[in-house]
């Protein structure tokens, strides 16, 4: 049962955790809505495992007969922390696309089965731009679906995977197009942790696009260790893909680790990007995004969906504010400044110097 309970949790949580009924108690103190929703779905998971593994024997059948994807495929990544969900929030309200549903959390082996049997009952999805750590309310609300993606890259999301073995390239390319033949629109989908291994995905996929968030240094570093503590309960656990081992992290300061997280998940876009290409693969800037996110919006609809941009639609998004605020007390966030200042400093000396 406890195996369950973890493997259940872990479908909800963009990072390995530890703890989980320290997580659960935390959850529940939040008395956010969508940490709350997410238990519920995380507990129904468990209840629905039988009809899952029922449901998963017409799922491959559905595989078996896709054709690979067609249509623009949409992914959403960036380290945890730099307003992903809220931009694939915005995209998916403003855009023709798809996505993929809290009802396939609660049916991971059957994704597209599920929502072939019960989405008719869902309703139309009301998208809201708030959730607790990437979370949404509502069966019919939007989900990264990490639990799908650990089948091509395994259920350790703490480790960035090298590469894909040829059956994992073929049971990617099934579902995608399966998905795709179902919904018989483009797919957009979230998932923080392609900010390191996009170009895995880019392989398989000629038309394939990544939108990659980046967040002002400072803040961010300051949003991960605050994750670490909401989801650990621990300062020395890093929340999301980490540049070293849990061993290794709790015998560094702790500020000095969350620092080097956040340098490392810097220059893992930069990779990205120059591995794909910049028009494949973009780099926005979460303040930016905010002030103007009509131009992202825009940019999208003529680049990667080849149509011209509704007016209402780009007329109708508002800016968001900015959540670049100090959390920390004054000397701990100081801290944070300094560190980034000298590890940049670091980095940028020469090799023989």
């Amino acid at each position: 049962m406890v195996r369950r309970m973890r493997a259940a949790f872990h479908r909800y949580i963009p990072a390995q955790f530890h703890d989980p009924f320290g997580l659960l108690v935390r959850l529940i103190r939040e008395r956010d809505p969508a940490a709350l929703f997410a238990i519920v779905v995380a507990l129904l998971g468990i209840v629905a495992i039988p009809l899952d593994r029922v449901l998963e024997i017409f799922e491959k059948r559905l595989y078996a007969e896709a054709k690979p994807p067609k249509q623009p495929m949409i992914f959403v990544c960036g380290a945890p922390r730099t307003g992903t969900t809220l931009v694939s929030q915005v995209l998916i309200a403003n855009l023709p696309v798809a996505f993929f549903n809290n009802l396939t959390a609660i049916f991971p082996r059957s994704p597209i089965t599920a929502n072939r049997l019960f989405g008719r009952f869902l309703g139309k999805p009301q998208i809201t731009y708030s959730s607790f750590y990437g979370k949404s309310v509502g069966f019919a609300g939007p989900n990264d679906a990490l639990y799908i993606w650990d089948r091509w890259f395994g259920k350790d999301r703490t480790r960035i995977p090298t590469s894909l073995d040829e059956a994992a390239k073929n049971n990617m390319i099934q579902f995608f197009g399966a998905a795709e033949a179902f919904f018989q629109k483009p797919v957009l989908n979230k998932n923080n942790n392609l900010n390191t291994c996009a170009h895995l995905v880019a392989d398989q996929f000629d038309n394939a696009w990544f939108i990659c968030m980046n967040r002002d240094t400072k803040f961010l570093a300051q949003s991960l260790l605050k994750a670490r503590l909401d989801i650990h309960g621990d300062a020395h656990v890093a929340y999301g893909i980490s540049y070293t081992t849990d061993t290794e992290t709790q015998e560094i300061d702790v500020i000095e680790d969350v620092c080097r997280q956040t340098l490392f998940h810097q220059q893992t876009i930069l990779e990205q990007q120059a591995m794909i290409g910049p028009d494949r693969f973009w780099i926005i800037q979460y303040e930016d995004f905010c002030q103007n996110p009509a131009a992202l919006l825009q940019r999208v609809y003529e680049e990667i969906l080849k149509q011209p941009a509704p007016e209402s639609v780009l007329a109708g998004i508002e800016p968001f504010r900015v959540s670049n605020r100090v959390r920390l007390e004054p000397e701990l966030f100081q801290k944070i400044e300094e560190t980034l200042l000298a590890l940049e400093k670091l980095s940028a000396k020469p090799v023989n110097s």
